[in-house]
């Protein structure tokens, strides 16, 4: 009895001494696990945190959507340009001096508070404009004197214009000078006819006639009027003083007369350069 009680307290005492090891042993690795999963879990959030703030102190203040929109949409009124030719090239924040956004007119009275806005750069990829904005866009000016340089006109002498045109052109260009010192006349017909020839070619060997559609026709006469040609009637934009070698210009329509020259082509008002541009346009699409 007692060798019977003997082996069941020894065969007892093994079985919970080798239950004591084995709960250390699970205690020991859950406390390693639960270390580890802690130590990852900590590195990962120091990880994204660290990622977040890096990613938000790099992060550009973006131009607002209506600011961009105001800011286009003016120039596109302003300078009859579709506005799908526009692109925001530059902008960034800026505190302004004064009420005026610091581009007052003459005679002009600003408050003196500072504005919080924006500086805007737009560009239709021949020419930029520069705006000055307030933080929301609901006060905007453009920057004249960063923009246009235009050219001083001088009133054409009675003397010096040209013939008014035949009832059936709609159109003439006279270019004279240039390296070869010669002049030519290109008159547009209402039906369509481009005609060039050489003032003083005894022969008329470089006469060419060309054609358009009555349509295109209709549309130029469209765009003189959207242009308001008539405005700039018998005034000349002269070359700069030493100049040499250049081609005057000489624009003749139903409504009147105007000269410039391709020196100073870019520094004409906007709305001849849309002159000049759509009738280098028609004459470029006019086919034998």
């Amino acid at each position: 009895m007692k060798f019977m009680l003997k082996n069941y307290f020894n065969n007892n005492q093994a079985r919970i001494f080798t239950a004591l090891i084995l709960t250390g042993i699970l205690s020991v690795a859950s406390g390693l696990t639960l270390v580890k999963d802690a130590t990852g879990a900590s590195a990962n959030f120091s990880l994204e945190t660290s990622n977040e703030s890096i990613k938000d102190n790099i992060k550009p203040s973006r131009l607002p959507r209506p600011v961009a929109n105001a800011v286009l949409q003016d120039l596109a009124r302003t300078q009859e340009i579709s506005a799908t030719e526009l692109q925001i090239i530059d902008y960034n924040q800026q505190t302004w001096r004064n009420g005026c956004l610091e581009l007052a007119q003459p005679d002009e009275i600003c408050t003196q508070a500072l504005i919080p806005g924006w500086r805007i750069v737009v560009s239709n990829g021949k020419e930029n404009w520069t705006y000055h904005t307030n933080q929301t866009g609901s006060v905007l000016r453009r920057n004249q004197k960063a923009n246009e340089s235009t050219l001083a006109p001088v009133q054409i002498p009675v003397s010096e214009l040209p013939p008014p045109l035949d009832r059936d052109v709609v159109f003439r260009q006279i270019s004279s000078g240039g390296l070869a010192g010669r002049t030519y006349e290109t008159v547009l017909l209402k039906d369509g006819r481009l005609i060039r020839v050489r003032i003083g070619d005894a022969n008329d060997s470089e006469r060419s006639v060309r054609r358009v559609s009555v349509q295109q026709v209709q549309q130029f006469v469209r765009s003189l009027e959207r242009s308001k040609f008539s405005k700039f009637q018998n005034l000349s934009y002269p070359a700069p003083s030493g100049a040499a070698d250049y081609i005057t210009y000489t624009l003749t329509s139903q409504e009147g007369t105007v000269q410039y020259n391709d020196i100073s082509r870019n520094n004409l008002p906007k709305n001849l350069q849309k002159v000049v541009k759509a009738w280098n346009q028609l004459a470029a699409s006019a086919q034998s």
